[in-house]
């Protein structure tokens, strides 16, 4: 399975997935910046499983929207276009020896997780659609 949606709580992640040889999904609203104030989730059609992560306490869990300006400028198109992640991960010591919360800071450091739509992901064993 593949992530085609997400949604973030602190630092718990739920990923919606998809079948792997789904082409094309969308959600309402998913062309409209900025994804946070207008896009929909993915239709509940296209869903074929979840998968939550817990990441640990100290680790600074970001998505786009999290961002020191008033919008973040980016739709859920750009995300299945996988122009950008839909979730970032800074690992815990590297967080905690920086001021920096900000998405456009970390997505181009090459020492953070980076989840796109598209990636493969297994899903939760109790999931019930």
């Amino acid at each position: 399975m593949k992530i085609i949606d997400f949604k973030k709580k602190g630092n718990v992640v739920r990923f919606y997935l998809g079948n792997d040889n789904l082409k094309d999904w969308y959600g309402d609203d998913w062309n409209d910046v900025s994804y946070e104030h207008n896009a929909g989730d993915v239709y509940s059609e296209f869903i074929k499983g979840t998968k939550d992560i817990v990441f640990p306490f100290d680790d600074l869990v970001l998505e786009p929207s999290d961002t020191y300006e008033a919008e973040s400028g980016y739709c859920k198109n750009d995300m299945v276009d996988r122009r950008i992640p839909c979730i970032i991960v800074v690992p815990g010591k590297l967080a905690t020896n920086s001021y920096h919360e900000d998405f456009g800071y970390w997505v181009g450091s090459d020492k953070i997780k980076k989840f796109y739509f598209g990636d493969k992901m297994e899903p939760d064993e109790n999931y019930n659609k």
